[in-house]
């Protein structure tokens, strides 16, 4: 059993030393220092059963039950995306542009999954009042676990975007990660994204690929007050549509932003005062 065959070259490396890590409390230092050190408690049976999971395909995050987000630790199991990286870029945007109101911000995460986005400002924005949407049941209630976890105050709603009103200029930030890979893409993406991660919060039909953002900007629209900003995670092949979207709707200082990987990966506006 290998997880060689799945991934590129360095991260088989990093896999394991994460479960080396994270499961049974040795890292790279520790192994070194030590190379020929029992490891504790081994039980030889539930780390073959790691390694098929593994070899399987399964995400190491979902293997270790969390992952590392802003500095904070999250849950996450079958049910809702692994944050990543480039997820942590459009958090701290905003903290950074909205931090000085504090308590004063009324803020909303469309499509929360883990709660990465919506726990992590809670905690960067202290006071600011924070809701964090989703359809799925079941990542409300990762997401309502990493809150408490975290000690950050969340208000979860169950809701489906495209059924969902807020009320009118009740909010001053609107922040989404939404679904944004064409489903023909599917085919060429790792398997431990396809077979594990959740198709709902992934996939979007071919034809429609901007679909979340037109919806969501609609609603942005009625519930920002005038200055309020709209905050969008995108796929690079999309930015200029996401973009045009917004100006069509009246957006005013609309950003396409690059990310670490030198990709447009956020897209962010106001509304006009």
């Amino acid at each position: 059993m290998s997880v060689a065959p799945l991934y590129d070259h360095p991260e088989p490396v990093a896999i394991a030393e994460r479960i080396c890590t994270d499961l049974y409390g040795f890292d790279r230092f520790g192994m070194t220092l030590m190379p020929n050190a029992p490891v504790e408690d081994l039980n030889e049976e539930a780390f073959v059963v790691v390694l098929r999971r593994l070899a399987e395909g399964c995400p190491v995050q979902y293997v270790v039950g969390h992952t590392e987000f802003c500095d904070l630790r999250f849950a996450v199991r079958k049910g809702v995306l692994v944050p990543r990286p480039e997820t942590e870029e459009l958090v701290r945007l905003i903290a950074e542009e909205w931090g000085a109101k504090g308590a004063q911000l009324r803020l909303m995460d469309v499509g929360t999954g883990s709660g990465a986005i919506a726990v992590s400002l809670a905690k960067l924005i202290e006071g600011a009042e924070v809701t964090a949407v989703d359809v799925s049941p079941e990542a409300l209630a990762v997401a309502r676990e990493n809150a408490v976890a975290n000690g950050a105050d969340v208000r979860f709603v169950e809701a489906d975007i495209f059924g969902f009103e807020p009320s009118a200029e009740s909010l001053d930030v609107v922040v989404s990660n939404p679904p944004y890979i064409p489903a023909c893409e599917r085919e060429q993406m790792a398997v431990n994204v396809t077979d594990y991660e959740p198709s709902l919060a992934l996939f979007v039909p071919d034809e429609s690929p901007i679909m979340f953002y037109e919806r969501i900007a609609d609603v942005a629209l009625k519930a920002l007050v005038g200055g309020g900003g709209l905050y969008f995670e995108i796929h690079e092949k999309y930015a200029s549509e996401v973009a045009q979207c917004l100006v069509c709707r009246g957006f005013v200082e609309v950003k396409v932003i690059e990310d670490i990987f030198s990709k447009p990966r956020i897209v962010s506006c106001r509304k006009p005062i």
